[in-house]
Formats: C-alpha cells, structure tokens, sequence
C-alpha cells in the first residue's frame, strides 16, 4: 500500500459542549409512548448536544442504537411542560457500568429550549 506524500489529510476537531452534573432519574424507552422495553436511569451529565447516564439496572446495547429519552422535568426545578421526550442515540456503551454517553437527534425548537432550561436550572442549584 503506497502512501501519497503530497496528500494531507486534515482532522477536524469539533470542541465538545459544556456538560453540566446531574442526578435526575429518567427513563430510556424503545417505543416513544409504549411503556414496554423501558429502563430506568440516572442522568449524570448534560449538555446541549448530548448527555450521560448510568442504569440502574442490567441492559445490553450498543452504539448506534436509537432510543426515547423521557426527562421529567418539575424535580430540575421546571412546572411545565412535565417532560422532555426526545430522540437520542447511543455514542459508547460502558457494560462494566452499564453506563452510555449519547447525542440527540432530530430536536426541535422547544427541545433545545427546554435542554436549555435544564442546564440553567443545574447552574443555579449549584450541581455543577
């Protein structure tokens, strides 16, 4: 395999959003209304691209895996709406910790501004 000198590839290093600390408990779902296939979790961290969290039980999957992340938002300090339920996939999966690292997908304006409101409200409670 010969290897062009002339040739220089460039990485492009895209810096990764601010995360904030959190212990909130949320569900992961398959299914965005179906209560089947849904598992608990403790969201460690947020940003406004993706966020971190630990199951609180044993499950089994893998990056590239779409998933329903279900926020109740009134115990982070927000009376309405009484959830965020966005579209997210899985970056890393941690099967030692059942832990997964995870992006959003697809949000939409009220989306952002309600991730928005949960890193303000993680700020101002001092959870940093």
């Amino acid at each position: 395999m010969a290897v062009d000198a002339n040739r220089v590839e460039e990485q492009v290093v895209v810096p990764r959003a601010k995360r904030y600390v959190s212990h909130a408990l949320v569900e992961v779902r398959r299914f965005k209304w179906l209560p089947f296939f849904c598992h608990s979790a403790v969201l460690l961290d947020i940003s406004s691209s993706g966020f971190k969290l630990e199951f609180t039980g044993e499950i089994q999957t893998s990056a590239g895996n779409q998933y329903w992340l279900h926020i109740p938002l009134s115990p982070l300090g927000i009376p309405a709406p009484q959830r965020l339920m966005c579209r997210c996939e899985v970056r890393w999966f941690d099967e030692q910790r059942f832990r997964i690292g995870g992006t959003f997908l697809g949000l939409t304006k009220s989306d952002q501004t309600l991730i928005e409101q949960i890193v303000v409200s993680l700020k101002t409670r001092g959870q940093l």
